[in-house]
């Protein structure tokens, strides 16, 4: 099996740097898996979010809970696509801040380092994805948390 490290390694290595970072609770970390003019978009049940990431770094800095529910967080790169300098990643959390999420994230290469360019994101509320679930979403759209 070859020792080269190739792109797909490395984007999963940046992604995994997010997963640090907002394990330990470092929005210093966090920061630094960014670029610095990423932004972010999603929902956090009904409240639709939209927001330059530094918002996501007020967020992680201000957690104080984060030694409880760090104990259970896990998470799971279902997906990483490259080509060329571009980047996408799927990133499913379990038990972040006492909620799934999945992400899906844009990386760039820049300087021969992968950041996260944007985070859009989706909490998985077990109501409302029932909800999904009867208005017709794919299979795929729910995962168990």
């Amino acid at each position: 099996m070859s020792q080269r490290r190739t792109a797909h390694d490395d984007v999963r290595a940046a992604v995994e740097a997010y997963v640090s970072a907002v394990r330990a609770a470092d929005p210093k970390a966090v920061r630094a898996a960014f670029r610095a003019d990423a932004h972010m978009w999603g929902h956090l049940g009904e409240q639709f979010v939209s927001a330059p990431i530094e918002a996501f770094s007020e967020v992680v800095a201000a957690d104080e809970d984060a030694p409880r529910w760090s104990r259970d967080y896990t998470y799971s790169i279902r997906a990483v696509e490259v080509s060329g300098d571009v980047a996408v990643a799927v990133l499913d959390e379990y038990g972040y801040q006492g909620h799934d999420f999945t992400n899906h994230f844009s990386l760039v290469r820049q300087d021969g380092a992968w950041l996260i360019a944007s985070k859009t994101f989706f909490r998985r509320d077990p109501q409302r994805s029932a909800g999904a679930a009867s208005a017709g979403a794919e299979p795929g759209d729910q995962t168990a948390g």
